[in-house]
């Protein structure tokens, strides 16, 4: 009998141990099951954004209008003729054009002589007489 209780204390001893071992295994994995929950909570956190300027809402300038030059028509009357300005300067621009192949008409200024019966144009700065178109 003594051998019995001897086994049994034996067997208890192992038992308990076999207990505490369990028990010391459960509290770890609840802990690895909290640390786990704790990480998935702070996955699921939002993350903080840092604070955003606060931006004005872009106003809208009104188009610039472009101005429309109203419809004019300078018209000459002399001599029981009438010139229209607009036609002289054209045909005063094909004259050069014609003459001048390779300059190119960057300012032009026109003088008409009603007495002359002629209209003297000045192109680029460059006057001569030649520059001329008969009315």
């Amino acid at each position: 009998m003594a051998a019995q209780r001897k086994t049994a204390k034996a067997a208890g001893t192992t038992t308990a141990a076999k207990t505490t071992k369990t028990a010391e295994k459960k509290v770890e994995l609840k802990k690895a099951e909290a640390k786990a929950e704790e990480v998935k909570a702070e996955a699921a956190a939002p993350v903080e954004e840092a604070p955003k300027k606060e931006t004005k809402p872009a106003v809208k300038k009104p188009a610039a209008k472009t101005a429309k030059e109203p419809a004019a028509k300078v018209v000459f009357q002399f001599a029981g003729k009438e010139i229209v300005a607009k036609e002289v300067l054209a045909a005063a621009e094909k004259a050069y054009a014609e003459a001048h192949k390779d300059t190119e008409i960057k300012t032009i200024e026109l003088y008409i002589v009603a007495e002359e019966n002629a209209a003297y144009y000045v192109v680029n700065g460059e006057a001569d007489p030649e520059f001329k178109v008969m009315l």
